[in-house]
């Protein structure tokens, strides 16, 4: 069996949607005798070169090579879901991470007409992929989409990345800052992700208690207002770390902090969560589902609030202890070996009913 799968632009770095790819193409070469084919388009050089490759030969390219019935096309996520105007309909099936793409507003790099174009070629596809029950929630409440057109397929944590350091590692690990209390936020600093809202509760800790760090795994984008804050010092970014010392560095900080107001799942979360890492994030319905009851939720925009969970419970070891138990539990429920058995399940029955 041919899964091809179509993953828009080439990328030089492993995002999110594409780890959530190799996990489960990972499994699913050691699960079966399956045949994995990949469709992308070259960085563009320029604005019209992307204009020219995104829109149009990409398109046209897949359409001319969708000439296999044995073959499921697989769109892997809701940003390319144009394609589904060109692909056999009866063979293609797209995976939606979240909506969030669809409900933008104002935003000059997505135009609402292309936001309209890749809905609509989402919904032709035979079926959708929605990683969370809440987003198979969106699809049906928003989208308007038949629940009967969407599959649940949640995503997975990979335990033998991200689990807890034990005694012995810590001679051969590089120390991050030992003497100060940490906090970690990983992700992008876009409008969803609500970094403002951890950066204005940092500076409220900060006035209280000096012995603080705040570590930033990812690009800035608020280096202006944490100038403003004088709070350059104490914000410490860090960019192009290998997995290993991502897990290091989960191990190594008191709090992870997950303040977004919108997303699909929720990766750096459990992922914290298999480290035995305690977290603090937003009361959001999806973080509800994914994470349970092991994190000490907050309002997504009190500030206020989330500086004073944070001076409350800095120093308490056994409620750290605790809540680093339940998250590994928590994690152990997600398997990407469970995610890749039901995705060539569903792809198995897709073939078949062409026959």
């Amino acid at each position: 069996m041919e899964i091809k799968t179509f993953i828009g632009r080439k990328l030089s770095y492993i995002n999110g949607i594409l780890r959530r790819q190799i996990e489960l193409d990972r499994y699913l070469m050691n699960l079966e005798d399956v045949k994995l084919t990949y469709e992308y388009y070259n960085p563009p050089k320029n604005l019209i070169d992307f204009i020219s490759k995104r829109y149009f030969l990409y398109p046209y390219y897949s359409k001319k090579n969708d000439k296999n019935k044995n073959t499921i096309n697989h769109i892997t996520f809701q940003y390319i879901g144009d394609l589904g105007h060109y692909l056999d309909k009866s063979r293609t099936i797209i995976t939606c991470h979240d909506i969030f793409t669809f409900l933008e507003r104002n935003n000059f790099t997505n135009p609402y007409f292309v936001q309209k174009y890749s809905a609509n070629g989402m919904k032709k596809c035979r079926f959708i992929i929605a990683i969370s029950k809440f987003t198979k929630n969106e699809l049906i409440y928003r989208l308007k989409i038949p629940k009967d057109k969407i599959i649940v397929i949640k995503n997975g944590i990979n335990r033998d990345m991200f689990f807890p350091i034990i005694s012995s590692e810590f001679d051969n690990i590089e120390p991050l800052y030992p003497e100060h209390k940490k906090i970690l936020h990983v992700g992008s600093e876009v409008n969803r992700k609500n970094f403002l809202t951890l950066l204005k509760a940092f500076y409220l800790v900060k006035k209280k208690d000096r012995n603080f760090k705040l570590i930033r795994i990812g690009k800035p984008a608020y280096k202006g207002f944490i100038k403003t804050l004088g709070l350059q010092k104490d914000v410490i970014y860090l960019n192009n770390i290998s997995n290993e010392r991502l897990r290091e560095i989960y191990n190594l900080v008191d709090f992870f902090v997950y303040p977004s107001t919108y997303e699909g799942w929720g990766a750096p979360g459990l992922e914290a969560a298999s480290c035995g890492t305690p977290v603090l994030c937003s009361d959001i319905t999806v973080f509800r589902e994914v994470y349970r009851d092991f994190p000490i939720y907050f309002p997504p925009q009190n500030f206020k609030q989330l500086a004073r969970i944070i001076l409350e419970n800095i120093n308490n070891e056994v409620l750290k202890r605790e809540m680093g138990r339940k998250g590994i539990q928590v994690a152990s429920n997600y398997s990407w070996e469970k995610s890749a058995r039901t995705y060539l399940k569903f792809a198995k029955f897709l073939i078949e009913s062409q026959i």
